[in-house]
């Protein structure tokens, strides 16, 4: 009996491991499925960089669809730039396309800064699309303004992209032309896939929520810390395997979200320091930390956000509320307040 108890043990042991295992096995592999699809991803094929292209050729020669891709993205008008410490003549050029609108510096041979609306529509309708990769010159820019694919051959920084590609997934088009290098800014990694992606991700789940936000995303150039953006010639420079140091490598980043609220506007400002390396607390206790006054990223910036906007009608977080950050807060239930302007 003893003998046929431990065998009978030994048996529905044997065969709950073998259950366990199989069951396990089972949703590894659902797992892996899932992250594999999630992380598809492929190279444009010739005629589908050839035809993005085409629309930014399009885009360059039409007034009348550049002037409505620019209302579309930019409602209170594009950011005006005082060039205060810059002088002029400047290298600044708007540059227009269908998913988004670039501020580009041909001296720093980057973006200053970029603008997209992004809607529930846009995330819902990208949600199941791939990842397609096109990295090139901008095809709009003199030789000598555009960054080309062997500057950022180095091995320290990411092409970070200002307008992601995820919030243009929706077209295929509108995607190939997020990786335009006219849309990078040189980002240490650590950087790229922390903060800069969470908020990345947040902008998305802000516009599920609350059906439209237009989102500004912008490198800042202020090593010296003097309240003003330091001169061109003055930046850092990115170096790579051929003896290049053309792109320039910003100090802080920022992202700047707005939405309307009633008969108001609701904004948050996010400013970063570019560090190379991922830094200490929670992402939330981080990003808390990084919200700024549009004012306080104006200065430094030498820009004026969305000039054509009544401050009066805008109602400023400063600590997360309304946003879904402060404490005891989702985005579920936030509302912005009154209108009101902090500096």
């Amino acid at each position: 009996m003893k003998s046929n108890s431990c065998g009978r043990f030994t048996f529905g042991t044997t065969f709950m491991t073998g259950l366990m295992t199989r069951l396990i096995v089972a949703v590894a592999l659902v797992f892996c499925a899932a992250v594999a699809h999630a992380e598809e991803k492929r190279t444009c094929s010739d005629e589908e960089e050839r035809q993005a292209d085409r629309q930014l050729a399009l885009f360059s020669q039409d007034t009348n669809r550049s002037h409505a891709s620019i209302e579309q993205h930019l409602p209170f008008g594009a950011h005006l730039g005082t060039h205060a410490s810059q002088g002029s003549p400047t290298n600044e050029e708007l540059l227009v396309q269908a998913g988004y609108v670039i501020m580009h510096d041909g001296d720093l041979r980057t973006a200053l800064w970029t603008a997209h609306r992004l809607t529930r529509e846009d995330v819902i309708r990208g949600e199941s699309k791939d990842r397609v990769e096109c990295f090139r010159p901008d095809i709009r820019l003199p030789e000598d303004h555009a960054a080309i694919k062997e500057d950022y051959e180095e091995p320290i920084f990411d092409r970070g992209h200002m307008t992601s590609d995820r919030d243009l997934r929706d077209n295929l088009t509108e995607q190939l032309n997020s990786y335009i290098l006219s849309n990078m800014a040189p980002q240490y990694s650590s950087f790229n896939s922390g903060l800069w992606k969470k908020l990345e991700d947040m902008g998305r789940d802000w516009a599920k929520a609350y059906e439209t936000v237009y989102v500004t995303s912008g490198a800042l150039f202020d090593f010296n810390h003097r309240d003003n953006r330091d001169k061109d010639e003055m930046a850092a420079r990115m170096g790579s395997h051929h003896q290049t140091a053309r792109v320039a490598i910003a100090s802080h980043f920022y992202k700047i979200f707005l939405r309307r609220s009633g008969n108001g506007w609701c904004t948050i400002a996010f400013l970063l320091k570019h560090y190379n390396r991922s830094g200490a607390g929670t992402v939330r206790r981080r990003l808390q930390d990084a919200i700024e006054s549009l004012a306080t990223i104006e200065e430094p910036a030498e820009i004026m956000f969305h000039p054509k906007l009544d401050r009066t009608e805008i109602w400023e977080s400063l600590d997360g509320s309304g946003w879904g950050l402060a404490s005891g807060e989702t985005i579920d239930n936030t509302a912005c307040g009154s209108p009101r302007v902090e500096h």
